[in-house]
């Protein structure tokens, strides 16, 4: 599944950096990430606060040939890839790390058709405007492990930041709505490679709607109890609502983050799942990747 809004540099300053640990979980990703020389961990907040806010790493240029009143300019995409619940269970519950990586992989694969498909920005050439694509992004990932309504829910803001370098090295404001026009699409793509990384290491899987699926061998109703989100958001719209009826719902109803350390939301599910005498899947064999893979 991917949700995605604009988020402002403070609104990001505050929620991923100072109000969350990101530590460890969190990392730059994207070509144009590769051009500033920014790859690995996002450790350095003032390097992050640069970035949010259109200038260079070190803070010393603005990125964008054309700058904007910092109080109207958009930053950033948040573009929100969540695992599926199973996979979240198995995960962060039922403890294989594996998944998480999956996870992971899945992300790069789709930023990279992201990049190829939808990074574009608009250039002046003599009195003309005109789009062109550049095909590369800048984008600071951060993981997060549960839901507002703390259940165990794996899901990673990508925060697509508004730059992109054109061919000939200049920066220039992303253009996005390709990316808005084909989230579902993006979505959808998440979940294919995710499918296919999680097979991969020896689980089936079951095909659901929307070109979303869960592992095989979970009961639906012990996904439900840990789904405590998706049953308000059904509540609001109806079990009949399609995506964008639900993604709606989602956005008006939010609920203020509560901030459980690691070690609370772990004693919680792993008490909740005794209760329900949630047993956990057992994945087979992994499966060997060619060297083309």
């Amino acid at each position: 599944m991917l949700t995605s809004v604009n988020v402002s540099s403070g609104m990001a300053l505050n929620y991923f950096i100072k109000n969350y640990n990101h530590q460890g979980k969190s990392r730059w990703s994207g070509q144009a990430a590769e051009k500033l020389g920014l790859s690995g961990a996002i450790e350095k907040e003032q390097v992050f606060k640069n970035v949010i806010e259109g200038r260079t790493p070190d803070g010393k240029e603005h990125l964008n040939a054309r700058m904007v009143n910092e109080k109207k300019r958009r930053a950033a995409i948040d573009c929100t890839f969540s695992a599926p619940k199973s996979v979240s269970l198995m995960a962060l519950v039922g403890g294989d790390t594996r998944l998480v990586k999956a996870h992971h992989r899945a992300l790069e694969k789709t930023i990279s058709l992201m990049e190829e498909r939808y990074a574009t920005t608009r250039v002046i050439e003599g009195d003309k405007r005109h789009r062109i694509s550049t095909g590369n992004l800048l984008v600071a990932q951060f993981d997060h492990i549960e839901s507002r309504s703390l259940d165990p829910h794996l899901h990673t803001h990508c925060l697509v930041m508004n730059t992109t370098q054109t061919p000939d090295g200049k920066w220039y404001g992303l253009v996005n709505s390709e990316i808005y026009a084909n989230k579902k699409f993006l979505g959808m793509a998440y979940q294919s490679y995710l499918a296919d990384e999680v097979m991969k290491l020896g689980y089936e899987i079951e095909p659901k709607l929307h070109g979303q699926f869960e592992l095989k061998g979970f009961k639906e109703e012990d996904l439900q109890v840990f789904s405590k989100r998706r049953q308000q958001i059904i509540a609001k719209c109806g079990v009949n609502s399609d995506w964008h009826q639900r993604e709606k719902v989602w956005d008006k109803t939010r609920q203020r983050k509560h901030l459980v350390s690691h070690d609370e939301l772990l004693s919680l599910w792993h008490e909740e799942a005794q209760k329900l005498g949630i047993t956990f899947v057992k994945p087979g064999e992994p499966k060997l990747q060619s060297n083309n893979a």
